[in-house]
């Protein structure tokens, strides 16, 4: 059998579970100041919590989670007379490891150029609120990571722009090693205002003993289609489950998931920033809500989905309670660091394709630098230093178990011996965002998305019993309503 055709991602995890295993919690702990010592300068911060932890850079104690939580981890050097003091702002991820690097190296640079660092963290939910505080308050961080759905924002009017172009600093990494997506999805009036430090890009987590038991070898499924009659099969021999793990919920997830089975089937949201240039009420949006509907209503996606909760199809697979979802590796990373035998038995291929084939779910994971900021040298000189060396980037890459797709064509070229990699790599050319198909920023989609308008759908029509045109024609009035508001036509 030809190890491309699908990858039985569990070999070897056991290895390496004693490297991650400490450092991933998914609970939510109380809010947390953790005070980190390294050897270029000390602080001491007042943590709201009982203890303060005290540790060494890079590390692997610093809480981190795949849910909202309010931890934070502030790392401040000491202000020496002279030297440039920067503020700096990341998001901690799912995966503490990338987090650790991207601290370590950032702190390596400060030592190594004389500058005092005030480092925070803070989480996916908190970090939106953060960014837009200093930029209203005049006062915005020097360097921001964790801006993606913002960019737009502070970019794309000229008259009112927040961030500074970056072009010198692709042109200094690679402009042309830097793939596609992440140059075209932040380009505006001829300049890329942002770069993301990785993608996190959506794939199937398979459980392969459902597969095997009802007689499905996982390289054969591909199409929607392929997985729906999986499901199907696996509801037979198990009915009081649901094997198909997608989130319904108003939240992220829940827009995931209209998008991931929309756009195989011919769903189009944006060809132009205006109010016309909107092409959700159609036929596409009409059948997609119906096939969801359809396959809630057979019981192969759980009632519990309809909640405005992330975690709900991360815990379907970590749980067992569905045969497969549809997500960033991001559940794979927490089967390896807190169940290996889950990890083994865990098969992880490209997302199901549809008429109109492969079209890929890509988050952005922004950093970028600000107008006001008194450092935009030294900011661009930052991420250089981060994004420049790409073996180690490429270990940074490595550190989160296939949880963090890189943004270089050389390092996808250096995975590519890693047979679960060779497989998940094939989904780069199909990578789009919420624009799709302009494909292009817009701080109108960015607000239909951070609406969760797209996850409507499903709660009027499943909760309030809507009608399946109603529900469309409805939504598509609020898209229209803010890209006229945003645009003025």
């Amino acid at each position: 059998m030809d190890r491309r055709n699908f990858i039985y991602a569990g070999i070897g995890v056991v290895a390496l579970v004693a490297i991650g295993a400490a450092a991933y919690f998914a609970t939510k702990p109380a809010e947390t100041v953790t005070s980190i010592s390294t050897s270029i300068a000390t602080s001491t911060t007042t943590a709201t919590s009982a203890t303060t932890i005290s540790t060494t850079v890079p590390t692997t104690s610093v809480i981190t989670t795949t849910v909202p939580t309010t931890t934070k981890t502030t790392v401040t050097t000491t202000t020496s007379v002279g030297r440039p003091k920067m503020q700096i702002l990341y998001m901690s991820t799912y995966a503490p490891a990338l987090n650790d690097w991207l601290t370590a190296r950032t702190l390596e640079w400060a030592a190594k150029k004389g500058v005092d660092v005030e480092l925070s963290t803070a989480s996916y939910m908190e970090i939106v609120p953060k960014i837009l505080t200093g930029v209203e308050t005049h006062n915005p961080p020097d360097l921001v990571f964790g801006s993606g759905s913002l960019i737009a924002l502070m970019a794309e009017d000229p008259n009112a722009r927040n961030i500074v172009p970056l072009d010198d600093v692709y042109n200094e990494i690679g402009k042309d090693d830097v793939i596609e997506p992440v140059r075209r999805w932040y380009t505006m009036d001829g300049h890329i205002w942002a770069i993301d430090l990785f993608l996190f890009v959506d794939i199937v987590h398979l459980i392969k003993p459902f597969a095997d038991e009802v007689g499905r070898k996982p390289e054969e499924l591909k199409t929607w289609d392929d997985y729906i009659e999986f499901a199907r099969e696996v509801k037979m021999r198990h009915p009081d489950m649901y094997p198909i793990g997608v989130t319904l919920g108003k939240c992220w997830d829940g827009c995931e998931t209209w998008h991931l089975f929309w756009w195989p089937y011919g769903g189009e949201f944006m060809t132009e920033r205006s109010s016309a240039g909107i092409k959700y009420n159609s036929q596409a949006s009409r059948d997609t809500l119906q096939k969801i509907i359809g396959l809630y209503k057979e019981g192969l996606i759980s009632p519990d989905m309809l909640q405005a909760d992330e975690m709900l199809n991360n815990n379907a697979y970590l749980t067992q309670k569905s045969a497969f979802i549809v997500e960033g590796p991001t559940p794979y990373y927490a089967a390896v660091t807190r169940n290996p035998e889950l990890a083994s038995k865990t098969v992880l291929a490209p997302p199901p394709t549809g008429p109109k084939g492969m079209i890929t779910w890509g988050s952005k994971e922004a950093m970028c630098v600000f107008k006001e900021s008194k450092n935009v040298d030294l900011a661009k000189d930052l991420l250089v230093y981060l994004f420049k060396d790409k073996t180690k980037y490429l270990t940074f890459i490595n550190s989160g178990y296939y949880a963090a797709y890189p943004i270089f064509k050389s390092v996808e070229e250096k995975l590519k011996s890693d047979p679960v990699w060779a497989r998940y790599l094939e989904v780069e050319p199909t990578i789009v965002d919420y624009t799709y198909p302009l494909n292009e920023p817009s701080k109108g989609a960015d607000e239909v998305l951070t609406k969760f308008l797209f996850a409507d759908a499903f709660s009027e029509t499943l909760i309030n019993n809507k009608g399946v045109d109603e529900t469309i024609a409805s939504i598509d009035v609020q898209m229209k309503e803010v890209f006229k508001r945003t645009y003025g036509k």
